[in-house]
């Protein structure tokens, strides 16, 4: 007979489905008595059941309000709690989408931003649950139990009076909104407009629903602007993107290509290799990837040229090119770029060809680490630099840093044959930093000679 210490501990999920409804109940009962959250979850399961919103509107005014400011760490809390609420409320669209419940998810956002408002929402937990509640409420709208018209007043309302942190989009509301919510929606921002307002949401809005008409002039006079700029032609060329106009993308790509310049160009160049891409035209991709790149040479610019002419499995006739363009212009991207290609050899004799060069810290490491296997000894003095430079810092995260790199230089001592260089020099930081008796514990519990 197995001990009991042998026996293998049973699943949860087994156990439960082992037991008799009545235990289940007892179970149920015991916890809600103890636990408000398990009460909670059992009246809400009711209220689905019977299709009834009332338990779940309490739920919405108790678990998504608060009158208290919420402090960065408080607000993180805060929005994961609220999650079970969110949770409440995608089952109920999925078991029984109704006008009611998009009220209340319309309610559930209203609350969610005056929480924003009193809160240091730093880190994004708060505006991560409101973009979630608004997708849910563009996917209930779907289902068409919307009313046009209050559905456009709600838009309208929401964009431009209670909050000016999150738009809602004209485009992906155009099937719930229909003709007659789309007019309505229409009027109510074009009055804004010769209002004089100048909220960004109107503009928002205008700039959206100049897509959704497919009105080119108006996506020009918008969007476009005086296309003086590459951030202009960014935005033409997305929505040209958007309404599947390839050809006027590819248009507007290569006229702000041609005629601005500054690191929003690429994004064109991307958006013109995207049009030769969905055309199967690798050949002219690889042309404008090749032009990118001897225009301003980079990493990335690389990298994306080599992806392009992989493709074509033409990398071996334009690889010297592009090496060359890349250490003329950036010689810190160029030994990035050979280290990705597992050219160790390479780049550490660019790297190392000028010694008043400095590589910085970060790279020296990715050069030192791909030198060793063949050259620890070349590669054991940049490990004890970069340690040194670490220990320039004071505090446990930088000696834990430093402490990682000596890790790696004795290691390299080792397989050198240079233990006791490596030995004198540690001996030489203990020494150097004695008054920092943090680091000297940290030393001796890593167990460096």
């Amino acid at each position: 007979m197995p001990s009991r210490a042998s026996r293998k501990p049973k699943d949860v999920q087994e156990v439960v489905s082992d037991l008799s409804s009545e235990e289940l109940r007892e179970i149920v009962a015991s916890a809600v008595d103890r636990h408000p959250d398990v009460e909670r979850h059992v009246l809400l399961a009711a209220a689905r059941s019977d299709g009834d919103l009332r338990e779940l509107r309490r739920e919405v005014d108790r678990g998504l309000r608060t009158r208290r400011f919420l402090s960065y760490h408080e607000s993180s809390g805060w929005a994961r709690s609220a999650q079970p609420v969110l949770q409440e409320l995608r089952l109920a669209a999925e078991k029984a989408p109704s006008a009611d419940l998009l009220a209340l998810i319309e309610r559930a956002v209203g609350h969610v931003v005056k929480v924003i408002m009193h809160a240091d929402d730093s880190n994004g937990t708060i505006g991560d649950l409101a973009r979630e509640l608004l997708d849910l409420h563009a996917q209930l709208a779907d289902t068409q139990v919307a009313d046009p018209i209050e559905l456009a007043k709600w838009m309208v309302r929401f964009s431009c009076e209670d909050q000016d942190f999150f738009e809602v989009d004209p485009v992906r509301y155009r099937n719930a909104l229909d003709e007659g919510g789309l007019a309505a929606y229409r009027q109510a921002i074009e009055q804004r407009n010769a209002e004089g307002s100048e909220q960004f949401a109107v503009r928002f809005a205008r700039e959206r629903l100049a897509v959704l008409d497919g009105d080119t002039e108006t996506i020009l006079t918008l969007l476009g602007g005086d296309l003086s700029a590459p951030h202009q032609f960014v935005r033409v060329c997305e929505a040209m993107a958007e309404l599947e106009r390839d050809e006027d993308v590819l248009s507007f790509a290569l006229r702000g290509i041609a005629q601005t310049s500054g690191w929003q160009v690429d994004k064109l160049y991307d958006l013109a290799c995207e049009v030769h891409e969905r055309a199967d035209a690798p050949v002219e991709a690889l042309a404008l990837r090749r032009q990118q790149h001897e225009r301003a040479p980079s990493a990335s610019t690389y990298s994306t040229l080599r992806r392009a002419a992989e493709t074509l499995d033409a990398w071996e006739l334009e690889r010297d090119a592009a090496r060359a363009a890349l250490r003329e212009h950036d010689r810190g991207s160029y030994v990035d770029a050979l280290l990705g290609e597992g050219d160790a050899v390479t780049a550490w004799t660019v790297a190392t060809e000028d010694p008043t060069w400095d590589p910085g810290s970060y790279r020296r490491i990715h050069l030192a680490e791909a030198r060793e296997p063949t050259h620890p000894e070349q590669a054991l003095p940049s490990y004890m630099l970069v340690a040194e430079e670490e220990l320039h810092q004071t505090g446990r995260r930088a000696y834990a840093r430093a402490i990682a790199i000596l890790k790696r230089a004795h290691r390299a001592a080792a397989a050198a044959d240079k233990d006791d260089w490596f030995a004198d020099e540690l001996a030489k930081l203990r020494e150097q930093h004695r008054r920092r008796p943090a680091l000297i514990e940290m030393l001796n519990k890593a167990k460096l000679p």
